[in-house]
């Protein structure tokens, strides 16, 4: 038994915000199958494995002091919409007790 070929995917993981980046397999980072973690377009790190890149990624995020923005509030729910949508699952997930039994012959 021999190797599995290795898949060649590509990997993305930013923050534009700060310029801030994690790849394998892009056009911005050499196609050697190692993780680069990217800061500005320059080159921070080049590791192996995934978790070992995650960690300066991490890091580089905590040092940056960065947030995420807040989350919008929770838009106004269509009451009959919801209502609908209930009956709706309710009916498909009792329909197996209107089925309709009986002989030859019988509709």
């Amino acid at each position: 038994m021999g190797k599995r070929p290795t898949e060649r995917t590509a990997y993305k993981q930013s923050i534009p915000a700060i310029g801030l980046s994690l790849e394998r397999y892009t056009n911005s980072v050499p196609n050697d199958g190692s993780y680069y973690v990217l800061h500005g377009g320059q080159v921070k790190g080049r590791f192996r494995t995934k978790s070992a890149a995650l960690d300066l990624y991490r890091s580089i995020v905590r040092e940056s002091g960065f947030s995420p923005p807040p989350v919008e509030a929770e838009t106004q729910r269509d009451e009959a919409l919801e209502r609908y949508l209930d009956q709706k699952a309710a009916y498909w997930a009792d329909s197996h007790k209107h089925v309709r039994r009986g002989g030859k012959g019988r509709f």
